[in-house]
């Protein structure tokens, strides 16, 4: 059986998360061990052998009790085409490592081209309910970043996400779509079927395979979002809510931080100055390229391309 799977089940057990999972990771890994091969001892020969306390030896125990479900969710993922990407892994973005510490997601669910994970990118966020204009800026944003050959991070929601992703897609750009759900719940939306290039296009889930979306979820994907990118430009935000907490996120783990400045604030914009005055965020205005008005991205694109973090 995978070992992966045995950790997915350690996973499961209430109180194991990502510090205590790489604690075991490197107690094992000098031994030459699976984490499999811990699988079937005794309490007592846990504690003995690997000196594990007795809530970590007595967790093994307990992912025993899951071992069928993670066994059957990981049936379908693969008959999905799906990859598993634990903590561990070589194809794990070390920039998720330095930012998030332990508090990283323990495993990627990957659905697409996982060559993407290499490519350094910004995020495009904005309210569900962002202005037509605000869309429209996304969807320019998005067009003019993906030129410079930057990896288009979005949570695919409505909106903002999936503007920037269109815009992505139609210049013939590289994407990376964060869901707040398990990805046996992906559905590619419409609005995106007609451009839609697995080759250019790579969504991650965080969280359980069968996982409903919430807005804790939400909340959570976010600030991975943040960490996974080198800036992170929120369109437009309320004054409260996921989207504005994803700019306390980027603020607080020091990834350049970037809104749109207006003239005249729609109601979906109105956080966007709390962003500039409380979180330092650059503001982003327009300028004018062959006769038309697009975002100005540049320092966006200087970030992406010449961060050493």
């Amino acid at each position: 059986m995978n070992s992966i799977k045995y950790w997915i089940a350690l996973e499961r057990v209430q109180g194991i998360g990502p510090a205590t999972l790489k604690e075991i990771y490197k107690k094992i890994l000098p031994l030459g061990l699976s984490l499999s091969d811990l699988f079937g001892l005794s309490i007592s020969e846990l504690r003995s052998e690997f000196n594990f306390n007795e809530k970590v030896a007595s967790a093994f125990i307990e992912a025993e009790s899951f071992m069928e479900q993670v066994d059957n969710e990981y049936m379908d993922i693969l008959d999905a085409h799906i990859e598993v990407i634990p903590f561990f892994s070589k194809d794990y973005p070390e920039r998720l490592h330095k930012l998030l510490g332990n508090n990283i997601p323990p495993f990627l669910y990957v659905f697409g081209n996982k060559n993407i994970l290499k490519i350094p990118g910004a995020a495009i966020l904005g309210e569900r309910t962002i202005s037509e204009r605000g869309e429209l800026i996304s969807y320019m944003a998005a067009k003019e970043l993906s030129v410079k050959k930057i990896n288009i991070v979005t949570g695919l929601a409505k909106g903002a996400g999936l503007a920037a992703t269109r815009g992505t897609l139609e210049t013939g750009g590289v994407t990376t779509a964060f869901v707040p759900y398990g990805i046996l719940k992906l559905q590619i939306p419409e609005f995106l079927k007609d451009i839609y290039n697995p080759s250019l296009m790579l969504c991650i889930s965080i969280f359980p395979p069968s996982a409903e979306a919430d807005q804790f979820s939400a909340y959570i994907r976010n600030r991975v979002i943040c960490a996974f990118s080198y800036a992170v430009y929120i369109v437009e935000a309320p004054q409260d809510g996921g989207i504005f907490e994803a700019a306390k996120s980027a603020h607080s783990l020091k990834v350049p931080l970037y809104t749109t400045e207006y003239a005249d604030y729609p109601e979906s914009a109105i956080g966007n100055k709390s962003i500039m005055t409380d979180f330092g965020a650059h503001p982003v205005r327009g300028k004018r390229v062959d006769d038309i008005t697009v975002p100005n991205v540049d320092k966006i694109i200087a970030d992406v391309k010449f961060s050493q973090v």
